[in-house]
């Protein structure tokens, strides 16, 4: 008798966590350990489904970016979240959480900005409009 190994490999967008807000977003600092990211989702006042990337760095700091680059996005993929890296799912590159902020080559994330406080950490959807033509 053999043994036979099935392999899934998806190709479609990353999902994301649905997060509601009219100025402001706000999530709390506790969804995120040192050295993890979660992708989360906004849908604007346009109905465009906007994603963002909120990592926390080994040193505690809370970064965030856009869930697409300014040289991949016009291919919709977005980043996906492996090991304590944002990888892009289009040129493979990878970024540690800590330098998510650098970018590599032509590959650089969107930073957007937040604020860490109470507990709580706010992104405002102006923001994130700014950057809807990535989607």
């Amino acid at each position: 008798m053999g043994l036979t190994i099935v392999a899934t490999i998806a190709f479609g967008k990353p999902g994301c966590v649905s997060i509601r807000g009219a100025d402001a977003l706000q999530i709390s600092g506790r969804s995120l350990a040192n050295g993890g990211a979660k992708i989360f989702c906004y849908r604007d006042d346009a109905g465009r489904k906007l994603r963002f990337v909120l990592a926390r760095g080994t040193d505690g700091q809370v970064r965030s970016v856009m869930d697409a680059c300014a040289q991949c996005y016009s291919f919709h993929k977005g980043f996906s979240i492996s090991d304590g890296y944002l990888i892009c799912r289009l040129c493979g590159n990878r970024y540690p959480i800590n330098h998510i902020l650098a970018g590599k080559a032509s590959c650089v994330p969107v930073a957007i900005p937040n604020q860490e406080a109470g507990g709580k950490i706010t992104i405002k959807t102006a923001d994130l409009s700014k950057h809807a033509w990535l989607f």
